[in-house]
């Protein structure tokens, strides 16, 4: 039974667990876990300048506002930021609904053409949540984008607040968030219902009675990651192409239909390695679910079909390799600085020789690398009165008119 490969990023792309992060951090700051982090530092920046992408997911946003201290969590988006370039992968949803269109395409011919591939690698917090490119913009009084302002300054308005937007807000703000109805991200993991909660329902359910063969429980868990992951997103996709799930799998024949329908869901990287990584974690009888446990999951099997290389920490690297998603994706996945160092300089070199906007940033306006400068304060010889500065998609709609709802802890 096949999966269906999604497509690569538009350019050698590393994937880098929070652990290394947290690490290239404290390099950075003058204290180094180990002397060879200050190199791999160094040598990851030069990477990234030549035009490596270092992006960032949605769980490396919850893991860094997680943080409790404003100041560690500052520093530690300083570096994520000025080596990511703020680089992203696009939201989840939109990537897994691509790899659902392709099932689809290849298993009942719906849509009839292979589907165009979308390009995983995006800027900023709104790709990375939404799917889309939404930048700061001068707009005078009647809501129209000024389009005089100088464009180096929109460049570094934006790369200040995407940098601070990763970094969090100060303990002052909270209050005011949370009138706008913010909340912490440790709040969605205590709420009811909550996805760890989920899994630490079969959990019990699997100790209390006789466990399956791991052949049937990796059906259920496909199964199962279907029906509370992705059910909504595969229901909209069978009302857009008016098919339904009989199309999939017959129920003609009970074992044939079953079958068909968990070929089909194999078709699906992202949900195939998420089962396929709870299945090892449910096989120890001895493990325990927790919230670091799904990150990793959610962070891998997002990562790993799009990415060359992906650096996780050495529990979840050795679950992924026992589903064997790195060979069928052909993608890297180490557990250890000094193999990551041994693999950029091909990397890097691979990225030198490409044309096209190096790090993304040139879509608003022309420039070099990251900067985490303020810009200074328009005046009347920018702007006329009364302009403001809003978030705007690329089609000029606020997006606090279109927000759509993501994966969160909850």
């Amino acid at each position: 039974m096949s999966t269906t490969l999604a497509a690569r990023t538009s350019r050698p792309t590393v994937y880098l667990d929070q652990w290394v992060w947290i690490r290239l951090a404290l390099a950075q700051a003058g204290r180094p876990r180990a002397v060879a982090d200050t190199v791999a530092l160094n040598t990851i920046r030069a990477a990234s300048a030549a035009g490596v992408a270092f992006p960032l997911s949605a769980t490396h946003y919850e893991e860094t506002l997680r943080i409790t201290d404003p100041t560690q969590r500052g520093d530690l988006a300083a570096v994520m930021a000025t080596v990511s370039q703020m680089r992203t992968l696009r939201c989840q949803t939109d990537l897994v609904r691509q790899q659902f269109l392709s099932a689809l395409h290849e298993t009942v011919g719906r849509p009839t053409f292979r589907p165009p591939a979308i390009e995983p690698l995006g800027v900023g917090f709104n790709w990375a949540f939404r799917g889309v490119h939404a930048f700061l913009r001068v707009v005078d009084s009647d809501g129209r984008v000024v389009a005089s302002v100088d464009p180096i300054w929109l460049r570094q308005i934006n790369q200040h607040a995407e940098a601070a937007m990763l970094a969090g807000p100060a303990d002052e703000d909270l209050a005011i968030l949370a009138e706008d109805g913010y909340k912490h991200p440790r709040a969605h993991e205590t709420e009811a219902g909550n996805r760890l909660a989920w899994e630490q329902l079969l959990e019990a359910r699997l100790a209390e009675d006789q466990r399956p063969a791991p052949s049937e429980l990796r059906v259920w868990l496909l199964a199962r990651e279907l029906s509370h992951e992705y059910l909504d997103l595969l229901n909209s996709l069978f009302a857009e192409y008016r098919l339904s799930f009989s199309a999939i799998s017959p129920n003609a024949d009970g074992i044939k239909s079953r079958e068909r329908a968990v070929a089909f869901v194999e078709r699906v990287p992202t949900l195939r390695i998420s089962a396929e990584m709870k299945l090892e974690i449910y096989r120890n009888s001895n493990r325990r679910w927790d919230w670091n446990m799904l990150r990793d999951v959610d962070a891998l099997s997002t990562a790993i079909p799009y990415c060359d290389v992906v650096v996780a920490d050495k529990d979840a690297v050795d679950l992924v390799r026992r589903t064997k998603a790195p060979q069928r994706h052909g993608t890297a996945v180490i557990s250890r600085l000094d193999e990551l160092m041994a693999l950029l300089p091909d990397l890097a070199a691979r990225a030198s020789s490409l044309d096209e906007d190096a790090n993304g940033w040139d879509q608003l306006a022309p420039g070099k690398g990251y900067s985490l400068a303020p810009p200074r304060h328009l005046t009347l010889d920018d702007v006329k009165a009364g302009c403001v500065v809003r978030m705007l998609d690329a089609d000029g709609t606020p997006t606090g008119s279109r927000l759509k709802s993501s994966r969160d802890g909850g």
